[in-house]
């Protein structure tokens, strides 16, 4: 499935401008259509960027309120003028001189296609424009098949806390007690490399590596009795997670480019239905990603829909998008199956609702935007008497009501309403 790599676009795939949503080209569009002088669209989008809650990391904000500092209306400018770049690239807006832009009858067209809610639609054709410059996606769905045989498509990026490998914050103490933690680290790491990969990995070398820079930072002392100061805490950790990030990225997947362009395509590929991330995977510390689409020379499976083939080479790229009625038995018995093996392990009635679907997904290798239309589906089914189980969807607490700067996981919508904790009971005489 797509095994077999084209040469890499080396010269565009990494200089992909810096911003992860998609909706980033609605909001400008948007702006340069009502305002054609480049201060009064940058006032738009100011605006219509804290409404879509549109942050520059993958991560959406919470609504904002609060007057803007002048750092965060730099950063805003500057995402500005990357969305412009981009889209001027892709002929959905053009500069006509320095202080005024214009939209192009395609932009006025995928304006339209996003506000008519077609955002399939929308994301669609974004994608055509991106892979027919850069070639990125193709180049990503065949280096993870070409990367992993044991599980297909499967990248993981293992990270562990000091927590997490029974290390508590005040044990740290010394650099002898880093140095410790740095070995369970490392062992850890390599279980689930060969765990998920099939490939033993020496990783202690690289180990004493990380060890040798934090001591010439003077993050460490140089000996292994000595107290290190404890604000440093913060920083250490920061620099074995972004060195085993960085290392499993370019060492062991063989990515060229920089970590912050893999991460663009990621999650860009993540918003249209090619490929998967999630660093909330149960069971698993750290990140998962895999691919819901294939690179290949022809597919008759109904399961498969074709969305890009223009390759040279005269290769197609499908995306995994089942309809429903043929894989409504296969999405309802993956749900409630999923769902009893995380009530075991929480001990719950109801579970996270976000966390069944990352295990859903995975099993039946589809996007988020389909998991919820089709939990959607099951739902409406479940309230009229038609599903064999009854699903019971509640609130707990909405990202809005939290501390959070930054809603990582957002709730997903059912029949209307957002819904985060789930219940399930199966009808055992119905089976």
């Amino acid at each position: 499935m797509g095994n077999q790599a084209s040469p890499a676009p080396r010269s565009t795939i990494g200089s992909v401008r810096r911003f992860y949503f998609l909706e980033y080209f609605y909001v400008l569009l948007k702006s340069i259509e009502r305002y054609p002088d480049t201060e009064q669209a940058f006032e738009l989008f100011k605006i219509l960027k804290r409404k879509h809650r549109l942050g520059e990391s993958k991560y959406k904000t919470k609504l904002e309120t609060e007057e803007l500092s002048p750092h965060q209306i730099n950063r805003y400018r500057y995402t500005f003028s990357e969305v412009i770049e981009e889209s001027v690239e892709y002929g959905l807006a053009c500069l006509v001189d320095q202080s005024t832009l214009c939209i192009t009858d395609v932009g006025i067209n995928l304006l339209k296609q996003y506000e008519e809610g077609d955002i399939t639609g929308f994301n669609r054709f974004l994608f055509h424009r991106m892979e027919h410059r850069y070639k990125a996606f193709r180049f990503l769905l065949e280096l993870f098949y070409a990367k992993n045989s044991k599980i297909p498509g499967l990248l993981i990026f293992p990270n562990y806390s000091p927590r997490q490998l029974k290390y508590q914050r005040s044990s740290f103490t010394t650099t002898i007690d880093v140095i410790s933690y740095s070995h369970s680290l490392i062992d850890a790491i390599s279980d689930d490399i060969l765990k998920y990969l099939g490939v033993r990995w020496d990783l202690h070398e690289h180990n004493e590596n990380i060890i040798s820079r934090l001591k010439e930072s003077h993050l460490l002392p140089d000996r292994d009795d000595e107290y290190f100061f404890p604000k440093s805490y913060n920083a250490i950790i920061k620099r074995f997670r972004d060195y085993w990030q960085a290392y499993f990225l370019k060492e062991i997947y063989g990515y060229e480019f920089s970590l912050s362009s893999f991460e663009r395509w990621l999650f860009r590929g993540k918003q249209i239905g090619i490929l998967y991330a999630t660093d909330f995977y149960p069971s698993f510390s750290g990140r998962i990603v895999y691919p819901t689409a294939i690179v290949i020379d022809h597919t008759t499976s109904p399961d498969f829909e074709l969305v890009y083939n223009e390759y040279d080479d005269g290769r197609k790229l499908y995306i995994h998008t089942p309809r429903w009625e043929v894989i409504q038995d296969k999405f309802v018995d993956a749900l409630v199956e999923s769902y009893f093996d995380l009530r075991r392990s929480n001990h719950s009635y109801f579970i996270n609702l976000l966390s069944l679907r990352e295990i859903v997904c995975y099993k039946l290798k589809i996007p988020e935007f389909m998991f919820q239309s089709f939990l959607d589906k099951a739902y409406k089914l479940n309230l009229t008497g038609h599903l064999n189980i009854k699903i019971s969807l509640e609130v707990d607490k909405l990202p809005e009501e939290t501390s959070a700067i930054y809603l990582t996981r957002e709730p997903v919508m059912i029949d209307g309403k957002h819904r985060n904790i789930i219940a399930i009971d199966v009808d055992r005489e119905g089976k």
